[in-house]
């Protein structure tokens, strides 16, 4: 165990840091049946970057970030927006087009840089093994500012995401739905360049889906998914150092053997009339 402290302290502290919040956000993703919408706003800001890095800029200039972000928060809009006037057209479908759009315009952006396939292969998996530990120290913070702005108005979000009577309605809605997809693609831009888009999807729809495969409510929710993230994205590091495995694809396979096996289990379990299950232990 010490050895395994001495070579993954940081990018296991970066991975608690991230993996809580991406979690909380995700409980909203899955209930909300939009479950592309991580993936459009992270390989949209991976877009970003790749146009950055098409222009000669560094992976963690300033320019890049703010490329990124911008990408990330155009994307938030747009999703927030379309909701509207869809008819028979589920939103799902319109955020999967922004996703293929943005990864084809990623490949075609990056095939014109000198190492565009190893750049693309980066932002997919991230570089969590090689965090710094004043990248973590950052990521603390600006997760901590995230957080309390989504306190904030957590009331509110949440009414939308389970579609309360008492939830907002017309232009207050809209208003909701812009600052809880832009506070998502901070989070995305922050954690996409460590982590990759791979385990930013994992650590947001993964955890939730265990919870909501066991438990109706969002309180619910949140006490049985947090763990889940975290033993998850432990266990991945783990067997990253032991196998030698690539540390994003580990922390993705742990995560969905987690969700395959409460998967099974909850086909042996009845169902409460509260939508919770029945757990034998």
């Amino acid at each position: 165990m010490s050895e395994f402290w001495l070579i993954m302290q940081w990018p296991t502290l970066a991975a608690l840091v991230m993996a809580p919040l991406h979690c909380l956000f995700g409980l909203h993703i899955v209930r909300r049946g939009v479950i592309f919408v991580d993936l459009a706003v992270a390989q949209m800001a991976a877009l970003g970057t790749a146009v950055a890095l098409a222009s000669h800029h560094e992976v963690g200039s300033p320019t890049t970030y703010w490329m990124s972000l911008g990408f990330a928060l155009a994307t938030a809009l747009a999703i927030s927006v379309t909701r509207f006037k869809l008819g028979r057209v589920p939103h799902e479908a319109i955020i999967g087009i922004i996703f293929v759009v943005a990864s084809a315009l990623a490949i075609v952006v990056l095939e014109r840089t000198e190492h565009g396939l190893e750049e693309m292969q980066d932002i997919l998996r991230g570089s969590l093994l090689l965090v710094s530990p004043a990248v973590v120290q950052d990521s603390a913070i600006v997760y901590g500012v995230i957080l309390l702005i989504a306190l904030f108005a957590w009331r509110a979000i949440t009414a939308v995401s389970l579609d309360e009577p008492s939830a907002p309605t017309g232009l207050r809605r809209v208003l909701v739905d812009v600052l809880f997809y832009a506070l998502l693609a901070f989070v995305v831009v922050a954690s996409v360049k460590v982590a990759g888009v791979l385990v930013v999807f994992a650590w947001l729809v993964m955890p939730p889906v265990c919870a909501f495969l066991w438990v109706g409510k969002m309180k619910h929710a949140i006490a049985f998914s947090l763990p889940i993230a975290v033993a998850g994205t432990f266990g991945g590091l783990w067997l990253s150092f032991t196998k030698d495995w690539p540390t994003g694809p580990a922390v993705v396979v742990v995560l969905g053997g987690i969700v395959a096996a409460l998967y099974v289990a909850k086909l042996f379990v009845p169902e409460r009339p509260d939508g919770d299950e029945v757990v034998p232990w």
